[in-house]
């Protein structure tokens, strides 16, 4: 239940409103009073709903901007003829420029961008402190702001169509903005490549990012690090059939288990300390299968 929940408030609850807006419009063929209506009763969902969300801790930015739409408009359409006019002929437009509108006003500010909201729900903590993660995190805000207006444009276009106000733009949001998540990260990483981590935790934890599959081949292994120091923590790294998982915490049963203060890995990952030496010299320790020791600098190349 906890998953519907989640998933209902990220993808769905927003547009519960809209969808009710959109279904009184139509019924009432756009009237100038069934379009009255509608907002008005789009406000009174979406205030339930942002409610609800906020007592849920689920609120995000495109709540309150969706809400803004229709508040706007229930206003707007009793004062002003244009603005009941602009909602008659062009709600689908109106709704995607809220929606842009949404994401470009916090990202031209520097403030914390709708896209945080969905980070925070589906990427593993350490990649949230990692510094690029905001980097990648702003371009696909602009990314999706650019998806927004240029649907608006589209519904804009062709009013009565709903090719253009429907059809053609939610193939393209959830075709080629949905997707962006699998394709557009690789590539903001391949054109501008990420330093070197500043914490050990993100270096444990990023070490499948840097796995070469090839020299690992067909092992399986468990590694266990147990970090002291300044930045104390216990991770360990899955690898199995080609693929390297890292995770929290103490592995079931690890083949190996290095005991390292968070300075010295560092040192050893950059390159700037053989780990062989290290080891002679006491400045951490190991238990388990040795082999796998020496296997790490192949798997993992040290990065600078």
């Amino acid at each position: 239940m906890r998953r519907v929940a989640g998933f209902f408030f990220m993808h769905l609850g927003s547009f519960v409103p809209v969808f009710w807006y959109f279904y009184l419009c139509g019924r009432a063929e756009f009237s100038a009073d069934g379009v009255r209506h509608a907002l008005l009763a789009a406000l009174v969902v979406d205030s339930a709903y942002i409610a609800l969300a906020w007592s849920q801790g689920e609120m995000k930015q495109f709540d309150v901007g969706i809400w803004t739409l229709f508040a706007l408009g229930t206003l707007g359409t009793r004062a002003f003829t244009p603005v009941l006019w602009l909602y008659q002929h062009f709600s689908p437009a109106l709704l995607f420029i809220a929606l842009g509108l949404t994401a470009l006003i916090p990202l031209l500010l520097r403030r914390e961008t709708f896209t945080y909201y969905f980070a925070r729900r589906q990427l593993p903590r350490w990649q949230l402190k990692v510094p690029e993660f905001h980097d990648v995190s702003r371009v696909m805000t602009a990314y999706w702001t650019l998806l927004f207006f240029t649907a608006a444009g589209l519904a804009a276009s062709a009013p009565t169509d709903w090719h253009f106000t429907f059809l053609y733009p939610n193939l393209m949001i959830f075709g080629v903005g949905m997707t962006a998540t699998a394709w557009l990260p690789p590539l903001y990483f391949r054109l501008f490549p990420p330093g070197f981590p500043r914490a050990v935790e993100t270096l444990i934890m990023g070490m499948p990012l840097v796995f070469d599959r090839r020299a690992a081949r067909d092992t399986r292994a468990s590694i266990q690090f147990r970090v002291s120091g300044s930045e104390p923590g216990d991770y360990y790294l899955d690898i199995a059939r080609g693929r390297c998982r890292s995770f929290e915490g103490v592995a079931p049963a690890a083949d190996l288990t290095v005991h390292t203060p968070d300075t010295v890995w560092m040192r050893i990952a950059r390159g700037e300390l053989d780990g062989e030496r290290a080891l002679q010299e006491g400045l951490y320790r190991a238990e388990g299968d040795f082999g796998l020791l020496s296997k790490i600098r192949q798997w993992f190349p040290a990065r600078r």
